[in-house]
C-alpha cells in the first residue's frame, strides 16, 4: 500500500506543473502532519483495480530471491554422508555380532555326527537353545568372536600386504581385464591358504563346549595356527589331517563364495538400481545424481543378498569342510538333540571325498544340511534389521534435510497511472 501515496504525489505534482525532486514553495510553508504522512488511503484507486488498463510496458517480472544453492548443496552431501555411515555401521554390527550366536549353533550342528536332530527347519532349534541357555547362559551363544573377528582381520591383512610386494591388486572394477582379475583371485588363494591353521583353530573355539573345555585365551588362536602351520605334513595327533590336506578345500570353499556372492550381488545391484530408475520415471523426476545414501543402500542389499545366495549354494561343502577342520582336535560340542548335553568329535576321514561319501552314506543326503534351520533365522534376522535400519535412517534424513523447491518467476501486473508512465518512461 506505500506505492499509493507516491502515485497520489506524482498526481498532484502533475497537476502543479512541477518536477517531483523540487518542492514548491506552499509545501516549504506547510507544517508537515505525520498523522497524514502515514495515514492509509480510503479509497483504492479505480485504475488498479481494473485489469483492462494493465499494458505489456507497465508488465515487470519479479524475481523471487532463491536461497544459495551451494549452501543447500552441501547440507544435503552431508546428510546423506551421515545416512551413507550410519548404514554401513548397522550392515557391520548385524553381520558381525548380531550374527554370531546362529553361526554357532550352525558349525555345531554341522560337526556332529552322532546326532538325532538335522534341525533343517528353524522351528526345531527353538527348545535346544532354550535348554542350553538355561545350563549355559547367553556367554554360549557369543563364543568365539573374537578368533573369528581377528581371523577376518588377519585375512584382510595378509591381502594387503601381499599386494604391496607382488603386481596381484587388491580390488578390481567390472571393467578390468582377465588377466587383472586372474591375478586378483591368485591373491585371494594365497591369503586363504596362509590362513587355514587359524581358520582351525577359530572352529574350534567356536564349537567347543564352555561346560567340558577351559575358556580360551585372547591369542590361543594364533598359538594353535601356529602350532598346526608348523606341523604342516605331520600332524601333532593320529587322527588329525595334515593342513596341505585342508588347504584345497577351504581355498576351494573361499574362492566360490567370493565369485558366486560377487557375482549375484552384481546382478542384483543393476536389477535394484533399474527399478529405482523405473520408480522415478513413473514419478516424472529422473535424477542423475542418485544420492551416496541410495547407493549405500543398493550396494547392502546387493551384498546381503550376494552372501545368502553363497551361503546357501555352498552348504554341503561348508559341512564337509568343518568335519575335516575338526577331525583328531578333540573337541567336546554341546548337543543340540535336547540342549544340555556334551558329544566328542570322533571321525576318521581320509580326504574331502571320503567325508562326503560317508556322510551321505550314513546320515543321507540331508547330512549334508543339518543346522540349516540356523542358517535362515540368522539372515532372516539379518535382513529386518538392515531394513528396518535402513527405513529409520531415511526417514531422520529426510526430516533434517527436507526437500527444497525449485525457484521460480512470478509476474506481477502493476497498472500505473498515464501521469506515473510518462515520468517512468522519462
Amino acid at each position: 500500500m506505500a506505492g499509493l501515496d507516491d502515485y497520489q504525489f506524482f498526481s498532484n505534482l502533475r497537476e502543479r506543473d512541477t518536477p517531483f525532486w523540487q518542492k514548491s514553495y506552499e509545501d516549504r510553508d506547510k507544517p508537515m502532519d505525520t498523522t497524514d504522512f502515514y495515514r492509509r488511503p480510503t479509497e483504492f484507486p479505480q485504475n488498479l483495480l481494473n485489469p483492462a488498463h494493465s499494458s505489456p510496458q507497465t508488465m515487470k517480472p519479479v524475481m523471487l530471491k532463491p536461497l544459495d544453492p551451494d549452501v543447500d548443496k552441501g547440507n544435503d552431501i552431508q546428510m546423506e554422508k551421515y545416512g551413507e555411515l550410519s548404514i554401513n555401521l548397522v550392515s557391520l554390527c548385524a553381520e558381525n555380532l548380531l550374527s554370531h550366536p546362529f553361526i554357532v549353533v550352525k558349525r555345531q550342528c554341522q560337526v556332529n555326527v552322532d546326532s538325532q536332530r538335522y534341525h533343517v527347519l528353524p522351528i526345531t532349534l527353538v527348545p535346544a537353545l532354550i535348554h542350553m541357555q538355561g545350563c549355559q547362559g547367553f556367554s554360549a551363544f557369543w563364543k568365539g568372536l573374537g578368533s573369528v573377528l581377528t581371523v577376518r582381520g588377519v585375512t584382510m591383512a595378509l591381502e594387503d600386504f601381499i599386494s604391496k610386494f607382488t603386481p596381484w591388486p587388491k580390488e578390481i572394477s567390472p571393467h578390468s581385464s582377465p588377466k587383472t582379475i586372474g591375478q586378483h583371485l591368485i591373491l585371494k588363494c594365497s591369503a586363504l591358504a596362509l590362513i587355514t591353521p587359524f581358520y582351525s583353530a577359530s572352529l574350534v573355539e567356536t564349537v567347543q563346549s564352555e561346560i567340558a573345555s577351559e575358556r580360551p585365551g585372547v591369542l590361543d588362536v594364533f598359538k594353535e595356527g601356529l602350532t598346526r602351520l608348523l606341523s604342516f605334513t605331520q600332524p601333532q595327533t593320529g587322527r588329525m589331517l595334515p593342513v596341505w590336506l585342508l588347504i584345497v578345500p577351504t581355498v576351494s570353499h573361499g574362492i566360490l563364495q567370493y565369485l558366486i556372492g560377487n557375482a549375484v550381488s552384481t546382478i542384483t545391484s543393476q536389477i535394484l538400481r533399474r527399478y529405482h530408475r523405473q520408480d522415478q520415471q513413473k514419478q516424472g523426476a529422473v535424477s542423475k545424481d542418485s544420492g551416496s545414501f541410495l547407493d549405500a543402500s543398493v550396494r547392502l542389499q546387493s551384498a546381503f543378498i550376494g552372501h545368502l545366495v553363497s551361503d546357501v549354494v555352498l552348504y554341503p561343502l561348508e559341512t564337509i569342510l568343518h568335519r575335516l577342520h575338526m577331525q583328531g582336535t578333540r573337541t567336546i560340542v554341546d548337543s543340540l538333540d535336547v540342549g544340555y548335553e556334551v558329544k566328542p568329535i570322533l571321525t576318521r576321514y581320509e580326504g574331502f571325498f571320503d567325508c562326503l561319501h560317508t556322510t551321505v552314506q550314513e546320515e543321507g543326503v540331508l547330512g549334508l544340511f543339518k543346522g540349516f534351520g540356523a542358517l535362515c533365522i540368522q539372515y532372516a534376522l539379518y535382513g529386518a534389521v538392515l531394513k528396518f535400519a535402513q527405513v529409520i535412517i531415511r526417514e531422520v534424513t529426510l526430516a533434517l534435510v527436507p526437500p527444497k523447491p525449485k525457484p521460480k518467476t512470478q509476474e506481477q501486473h502493476i497498472d500505473m497511472p498515464p501521469e506515473a508512465e510518462q515520468y517512468h518512461a522519462a
